[in-house]
């Protein structure tokens, strides 16, 4: 079978004709860093979808290029999951209502007048933070208190956790008494709480303490059931691994972290094992 044409009609005829029909559905960045082949010497080909091959190389100086974006193809995905993706309560994973910072204004302010709303948004710290460092990035952010476990704590104080133990963090971002005119402050504090929670935001009535069924509509389809959260608009940067908005804190999307604690260095004697590590390696 050698010299029987295998080959020639693999690359130079089927990957050839599916490349260039690829290609005419890119966009002209992408096109720059995709070698075109020739033209295949056929008259028609029927039923063949686009392909794509690519070599293991690197074709590009930016570490943030991935397959992903040298073909387009993250383009489609990030559209697809901002358009169709639900959001979900991080804590108790229930589907959660999507909202703008106007409509979650227009609801908070649709209470009687005098009621208290607290707005809080919830964080978590990343792989290699501990809490302390969480409780620093919150005051840069501009807000000193926030609740821990549902209690309220102040974050200029000493705080101490259990870094092995998951712990629910919310950030308090404002305390609203619904009244005419401030409209613009509360829309202000929800945006800026959008970007401190990831796009979820958390909204409880302090006031009044006790509250009847005409008061408990305002959670009906607004926020889960259990803990109250929001999900704001979702658009493309969030799912954008090389976006601010989307990149990871702690290694910018460069898979390389900047920061490590010295809490979390460990000397592995030879045989313990992970879940050693998990319940006290610290003590080894």
């Amino acid at each position: 079978m050698s010299g029987s044409g295998k080959s020639s009609l693999a690359f130079d005829t089927v990957y050839a004709e599916g490349q260039r029909r690829l290609l005419a559905s890119m966009s002209t960045f992408a096109k720059r860093f995709i070698g075109q082949l020739k033209k295949p010497d056929v008259d028609f080909v029927n039923g063949l979808s686009p392909v794509v091959s690519i070599d293991q190389k690197t074709v590009g100086s930016n570490p943030r290029s991935t397959v992903g974006t040298m073909t387009d193809i993250s383009d489609y995905l990030r559209m697809l999951f901002a358009t169709m993706g639900t959001p979900h309560c991080p804590i108790c994973r229930e589907s959660v209502a999507v909202r703008s910072p106007n409509q979650m204004m227009e609801h908070l302010l649709s209470l009687p007048k005098g009621a208290e709303v607290e707005v809080r948004a919830p964080v978590y710290k990343i792989y290699g933070e501990d809490y302390p460092y969480l409780f620093e990035q919150i005051r840069v952010n501009g807000y000193r208190r926030a609740r821990i476990d549902g209690k309220p704590r102040d974050l200029g104080d000493n705080i101490e956790l259990d870094e092995d133990e998951e712990h629910i963090v919310e950030a308090v971002i404002d305390s609203f008494v619904v009244a005419p005119g401030i409209d613009q402050q509360v829309v202000t504090s929800l945006e800026h709480g959008l970007k401190l929670g990831d796009g979820l935001l958390g909204f409880h009535i302090l006031k009044p303490a006790k509250q009847g069924p005409e008061w408990k509509k305002f959670y009906d389809g607004f926020g889960c059931r259990q803990h109250r959260i929001v999900s704001g608009e979702m658009n493309q940067a969030q799912f954008t691994f090389n976006d601010p908005a989307g990149a990871c804190p702690t290694c910018a999307a460069l898979e390389r972290p900047c920061e490590s604690f010295r809490r979390c260095w460990y000397l592995i004697p030879a045989g313990l094992s992970r879940r050693s590590i998990r319940r006290g390696g610290d003590e080894q």
